[in-house]
């Protein structure tokens, strides 16, 4: 029997999102969640990005199956691009992570949707995949149906958190499992894998009851329309909402698209808590006072498209902000859209409306584990290894500090990378392996395609430097038959720099008569060639880099 443990976080630790992690118990493949992120500003047309899946294409018939903690994107987004090429593994979820996992495939193709192996279970059962014996605990974070992984292995127990925090009194939704927890622990933990998003922040983390008075005062001293920004999948956060405005007399409209997909799944499972009547459509606003109305959109984050920003700048078919409105902003600021935001509090100030936001109050209770959460976590399992997951690499090393705090030693913390193996050894524990192909998967239009590095080149060049194009004619020999054609888009405005644009086209006329003439014979080595000596040229002579590109037409 082939006897070896590895465990490779594919995805989650150098960044926040694609979060997906790789177990390997003998010939048997297990991965948890598989999730999408967004790229930084200087990703040029990239619309997101997926862990890297070549590892996983490789060993596509090891695979038992993808079981996922979840259902928001950074967990489950990357699903739509990989299942096809991995022959459609089975995907276990419960039954929320499963109806939001659908509508995603459908997104993408309505075949996938049809193909996919899609498995429900329930955080009490247990399921044997391969030599895996798994079984999951409850845990509180803000969608429904967010569970804990416990991976039975040959080597022993593997706890896998995914997005959780403690809350002893959460909104309409049960406490995490402790006593699952405690029971596992007592089993024995081999390595304990642990959420690091909020590593770095002290205490024990919000509870979501505790915002409710924040957002009722709201409600109380309001006098026109409430404009609730915040995650399409932050349900607790939606469903706080609409029980405030039950209890405050007011109609509820939602706006944007991903919003409304997630209020109608969780309406028909049953996790959302809507009093008969109290929907209106969005254009259905106006009919109403003000002081009748919360509208719940999309676009917290200062996304152009998304909901907010479109009744900001007044895009919205329907509804525009004005001075009468109070704007909520109730979700957790992304290190990376801080400008996005910043832009869009200033135009909300400009509108007249009244803002709030968590800088002026608290009105997001985040979904991720504090430092005390974490050394609860850690005491109650006792795990011999300890790995963080799920942050960047300080919010990683954050949670390796406050790790040793509880007794973790560092012989027992394994500080991962994206592809890093660590592979279980008896009597000397978990050693760094081989680091496999981990270079996230850049996706552009939907395409399944991933975008290169060469193509992110031309783009970043193209913004920056723009696009310089020279059209020749020659002979069969080359040989021009007119000066070359210098067109420039984007670079300098031809009409004000004629100098670089005749001093071009010289340039290539004398490259002509010297160095091909009668002296090359391929037609893209002549293009290559021109390329580059003219790229040369005008790095040197102007200190300018556009993009060049050659139309050759040449014969007869």
């Amino acid at each position: 029997m082939d006897k070896k443990l590895r465990v490779i976080p594919l995805g989650g630790v150098e960044e926040v999102g694609i979060n997906s992690t790789i177990i390997e118990n003998g010939s048997d493949i297990l991965v948890i969640d598989f999730g999408l992120g967004f790229p930084e500003d200087d990703f040029f047309g990239i619309d997101l990005i997926i862990p890297n899946f070549e590892y996983l294409k490789n060993n596509r018939e090891k695979i038992r199956g993808f079981v996922i903690t979840h259902g928001h994107l950074d967990h489950i987004g990357g699903l739509p691009y990989v299942l096809e090429d991995l022959g459609f593994p089975p995907v276990y979820g419960a039954k929320m992570t499963l109806e939001i996992i659908k509508d995603k495939l459908s997104e993408v193709s309505f075949a996938l949707k049809k193909k996919a192996n899609l498995i429900e279970f329930s955080p009490d059962d247990h399921i044997s995949l391969g030599r895996f014996k798994v079984s999951f605990f409850r845990v509180n974070h803000n969608i429904p149906d967010s569970v804990g992984i416990v991976v039975g292995t040959d080597f022993g127990n593997i706890i896998h958190t995914g997005d959780f925090k403690f809350d002893n009194t959460p909104f309409q939704e049960p406490v995490t499992e402790y006593e699952k927890i405690v029971k596992v622990s007592q089993e024995g933990v081999l390595l304990a894998m642990s959420d690091s998003t909020n590593a770095t922040k002290t205490g024990m983390s919000v509870s979501e009851s505790g915002i409710t008075p924040i957002l009722e005062n709201i409600f109380i001293k309001s006098e026109g329309r409430i404009v609730a920004a915040t995650f399409s999948s932050l349900l607790t956060r939606v469903n706080q909402l609409i029980s405030l405005a039950h209890k405050y007399g007011r109609k509820v409209a939602i706006s944007g698209i991903s919003m409304e997909k997630t209020v109608n799944i969780a309406k028909r499972l049953g996790y959302l808590k809507v009093p008969e009547g109290i929907f209106i459509r969005v254009e259905e606003v106006s009919k109403y006072k003000d002081n009748e109305i919360l509208i719940i959109t999309t676009g917290a984050q200062g996304e152009e498209n998304a909901g907010l920003m479109k009744m900001v700048t007044g895009e919205h078919a329907h509804i525009t902000i004005n001075a009468n409105d109070t704007v909520v902003l109730s979700s957790s600021v992304i290190p990376s859209n801080a400008m996005l935001i910043q832009n869009l509090l200033d135009s909300i100030v400009a509108s007249g409306a009244h803002v709030i936001h968590q800088s002026i109050m608290d009105v997001h209770a985040g979904g991720h584990a504090h430092q005390e959460d974490h050394k609860l976590f850690l005491n109650l399992v006792k795990p011999k290894y300890f790995m963080p997951i799920e942050g960047y690499q300080s919010f990683l090393d954050a949670h390796i500090q406050t790790a040793k705090t509880v007794g973790i030693k560092d012989n027992q913390i394994l500080m991962p990378k994206n592809g890093l193996t660590f592979e279980y050894q008896e009597g000397r524990g978990f050693i760094r392996g081989e680091r496999i192909k981990h270079t996230p998967i850049r996706i552009s239009d939907n395409s399944m395609w991933d975008v290169g590095n060469k193509v992110i080149k031309e783009r970043e060049q193209l913004s920056e430097n723009g696009v310089l194009l020279i059209v020749l004619n020659s002979d069969s020999s080359f040989k021009l038959r007119k000066s070359p054609y210098v067109i420039s888009r984007g670079f300098i405005v031809s009409s004000k720099n004629l100098k670089l644009i005749s001093h071009t086209e010289a340039f290539v006329d004398n490259l002509f008569k010297e160095k091909i003439e009668n002296k090359m014979k391929d037609a893209s080595e002549v293009k290559s060639f021109v390329i580059a000596e003219i790229e040369s040229e005008l790095k040197d002579r102007f200190k300018k880099e556009p993009l060049v590109l050659v139309v050759l037409n040449n014969g007869k």
